[in-house]
């Protein structure tokens, strides 16, 4: 028989406290289980006829499908009862995580709510009536659009024939126009191209002479070699460039929204000024975590490039031509005007990449799990039967 105070004593039982904290996780816990084997959580066939598209599977967003991983979700469970509170304490943990991983001091570290937020930031610090900013065309549009939204001119860079940026064009636009602000995604979005790092920080220094840079690194986590590619180093040495990087790829957080740039102090401070939010709570919880989880992040690796290159073939085999992209997801012809292409798979169930002109019979394909890939794959054989 257990004393009433068996509780309080090194190696007894366990608090009411705790025993009811620790059920509620391991209930969490059950639900998530079941959601992760296929189960429909309650209530879930009624938002679905509310909300059709709710059953269709999503292959346009570029998220990691095989995220969060096991740790980050234990972590979840474990601070869910605490998500009452703002996370002011919680995001100085998650910079002095991120600085340590980068090879900065914490100062050079801002978060944001997904890159989207941290794009937003430099716009606002940099774009203004009567200055200039330039960007590749087409790419993703975050910076551009809050730029112009801020009355700056925006020099649009076309590659359309390369499908891969073109540094010495928008070198030369950067110098001709004193644009105060250059923008690059590489890997791009949604060529999926990627620019080696050799030019790429050629560019970055010559571009610097002028004004910052903008160097969106989302995707390139994904890459065995990241640590050969991303371009951190150039802000160690004092050059004005922000380095973008996001949770919502590698480490399959995109529903928390968990974007941060690594820059010099006095631009963290000068983006920081256009700050409206704070992450939420579970969100930087979920990233902490992640942070240092390196076996997920290479079976991340691992999936998301073996799923890429199973479509690929599938591609080849029905004569479609593609970019040779390296993110998590492909960019390919289709003979079909985009928004027709979309409709055909979404009376399939699917949802597919947007249009990106001037490509116009092109569509971006995110990789999804091995059974969406699947299923994909019949739907993509309907469709191209003749």
């Amino acid at each position: 028989m257990v004393g009433k105070n068996a509780g309080n004593r090194k190696g007894g039982a366990i608090s009411r406290r705790d025993w009811i904290r620790n059920a509620g996780v391991m209930s969490l816990g059950m639900a998530l289980g079941g959601r992760l084997l296929g189960q429909a959580a309650p209530g879930a066939q009624s938002r679905i006829a509310r909300y059709p598209e709710l059953k269709h599977i999503n292959l346009a967003g570029n998220e990691n499908p095989f995220g969060p991983s096991q740790k980050v979700s234990m972590a979840i469970m474990r601070e869910v009862g605490n998500s009452c509170r703002y996370p002011f304490r919680e995001e100085e943990i998650l910079k002095d995580r991120i600085a340590e991983r980068e090879g900065v001091p914490s100062d050079h570290v801002i978060l944001g709510n997904g890159c989207d937020e941290i794009l937003a930031l430099a716009a606002a610090a940099y774009a203004a009536p009567g200055k200039t900013v330039v960007s590749a065309s087409p790419t993703y549009l975050q910076l551009g659009e809050h730029a112009e939204k801020k009355g700056a001119h925006v020099e649009w860079v076309s590659h359309a024939k390369s499908m891969q940026h073109d540094l010495q064009a928008m070198l030369s636009a950067v110098e001709e126009r004193k644009a105060v602000l250059s923008y690059i995604c590489n890997p791009d979005t949604p060529s999926g191209t990627i620019c080696s790092a050799e030019d790429i920080k050629n560019y970055c220094i010559k571009a610097s002479d002028t004004g910052a840079v903008f160097l969106d690194e989302v995707y390139l986590d994904l890459l065995p070699d990241f640590a050969a590619q991303t371009q951190v180093e150039l802000v160690r040495q004092g050059y004005p460039v922000i380095i973008g990087r996001s949770f919502s790829k590698m480490h399959g957080l995109a529903g928390h929204r968990i974007g941060y740039a690594i820059a010099r102090p006095e631009i963290v401070e000068k983006m920081g000024r256009y700050k409206m939010s704070s992450p939420s709570y579970l969100g930087v919880i979920a990233a902490i975590a992640s942070v240092d989880d390196y076996a997920f992040h290479a079976r991340s690796r691992e999936l998301i490039a073996k799923g890429r290159q199973e479509f690929c073939s599938l591609l080849d085999e029905l004569g479609l031509a593609y970019t040779p992209s390296v993110g998590n997801f492909v960019f390919h012809h289709t003979g079909i005007e985009i928004r027709e292409f979309q409709k055909r798979m979404k009376d399939r169930g699917f949802l597919v990449g947007r249009p990106f002109p001037p490509y116009d019979d092109w569509c971006r394909i995110s990789i999804g799990t091995p059974k969406e890939m699947a299923d994909y794959e019949k739907a993509m054989r309907e469709v191209f039967a003749s």
